[in-house]
């Protein structure tokens, strides 16, 4: 299978199962809670996706399975062509790559698709905030005892004593 392959069954898939596919980052639109199939679920349900919509909610949601409510298979995971309607979806609220929690079957009329890379951006919530940059340039203190000697080698190629002579235009270095 060649690589225009692979990406035309993925854009043939986004296609075929109402511009949704598995993978996909989305969020829940304003009216969620009051869509029917919501309101009529548990207050514990009702409360996931509320805090999946608060304005400080950064974490990722992701699509896990596309399912329809007429099935197709015996574990019902069909790609959803086969229902003009009925389609749900298993999301998953992603703390770190590979770690989904919190999974909730929800409709297809709730959630908006996020247009971007696969993998998206990393929230700020997971971002460890440190003050760490790398190594700092240290400066040695010059001792006063190694006279005419520089300890911070500054920009010169200093000759280590009982180091080898090396060749570089021989093989090995010349010391075979």
């Amino acid at each position: 299978m060649s690589n225009f392959d692979v990406l035309l069954e993925k854009e043939l898939e986004r296609f075929q199962t109402g511009g949704f596919c598995v993978g996909d980052r989305v969020f829940f639109r304003k009216d969620a809670l009051s869509h029917e199939y919501i309101k009529s679920r548990a207050q514990s349900f009702q409360d996931i996706i509320k805090a999946c919509m608060e304005p400080g909610f950064d974490l990722n949601l992701r699509i896990g399975a596309i399912k329809s409510i007429y099935p197709t298979t015996t574990q019902n995971y069909g790609n959803g062509t086969e229902s003009p309607s009925g389609t749900f979806f298993d999301l998953y609220i992603e703390y770190a790559p590979g770690l989904f929690r919190n999974p909730m079957t929800i409709p297809c009329e709730v959630i908006e698709v996020i247009e971007d890379t696969d993998r998206g951006p990393i929230p700020d919530s997971l971002v460890r905030k440190n003050k760490v940059h790398g190594p700092k340039e240290q400066e040695a203190e010059q001792n006063n005892n190694a006279k005419g000697f520089d300890v911070n080698l500054n920009n010169k190629n200093v000759v280590i004593p009982g180091g080898n002579s090396w060749d570089d235009n021989k093989p090995g270095g010349g010391n075979f």
